[in-house]
Formats: C-alpha cells, sequence, structure tokens
C-alpha cells in the first residue's frame, strides 16, 4: 500500500510539471550565460517553433486552391527555410576556428540560437502570410 502511495504522488508530480509537457520554458531566455543550458534552450524554443510553422504552413496550403501555382511557392518557400539552417554551422564553426566538429561549450548554443531565430523570421512570415490569406 505504501508504495502505491508513492507511485501515486510520482504520477501526480510527473504530470503537473512542465517536464512532463515536453515544452521549454521561454524563461530560460533570461538566463543566457553561454554554456550548454543556452543550446538546450535554443534547442527546445526553436523546435516548438518550428512545430507551429508546419500547423501555420498546413493551415494556408488549405487554402491555397489544388491548381493554384502559389502552392508550389509556398512549398518551396519552406523547404527553402527548412536549407537555410544548413548555414547556421557557419557562424558556429566560425567560432570554433572552422572545425567541424567543435567542443567549446559556447559553440552549440551559436547553432541553436541562428536556427531559433531563422525559426522566429519564419513564424512572423506564415503568421502574416496567414492574416492575409484569412482576409
Amino acid at each position: 500500500m505504501h508504495l502505491t502511495r508513492q507511485l501515486f504522488a510520482i504520477m501526480v508530480l510527473v504530470l503537473s510539471s512542465d517536464w512532463a509537457l515536453a515544452k521549454t520554458n521561454p524563461e530560460c531566455l533570461k538566463h543566457l550565460g553561454g554554456g550548454f543550458s543556452d543550446a538546450q534552450c535554443f534547442a527546445g524554443l526553436q523546435a516548438e517553433v518550428a512545430e507551429e510553422n508546419k500547423l501555420l504552413y498546413r493551415k494556408i496550403r488549405s487554402k491555397i486552391p489544388a491548381s493554384n501555382e502559389h502552392a508550389a511557392v509556398l512549398d518551396a518557400y519552406m523547404a527553402a527555410q527548412d536549407d537555410g539552417v544548413k548555414f547556421c554551422e557557419l557562424q558556429r564553426d566560425a567560432g570554433a576556428g572552422w572545425e567541424t566538429n567543435p567542443d567549446g561549450s559556447m559553440y552549440p548554443a551559436l547553432y541553436q540560437q541562428c536556427i531559433f531565430e531563422l525559426r522566429k523570421i519564419q513564424n512572423k512570415f506564415l503568421t502574416d502570410l496567414l492574416t492575409m490569406a484569412n482576409w
């Protein structure tokens, strides 16, 4: 009985915590210090923005008629944004003396920050586009 009560308490704790939701708290942006936790912060946030961007894309795509050429343009835009992430390696590797596998604690954070910023810009563009599509 005692073990059951402990397991129940652990389950309540897990289900009520932010960790159980697998979301990154944006508060982490207020506590950046150049270490690995910065990389985790940016990686978590950029993944969430990327998922939101996919939802926005699907909403916009559903508003474009099937035979309309703008569907292909939107698809190309999304592919270009995904391809653009590769260029974030330049910033990361430049800071590491152009090594392709930097082991410094701040270089992965630069890479993740770059992706996060690209995804935020993409999110604004898609949000604005959806607003226009809904007029």
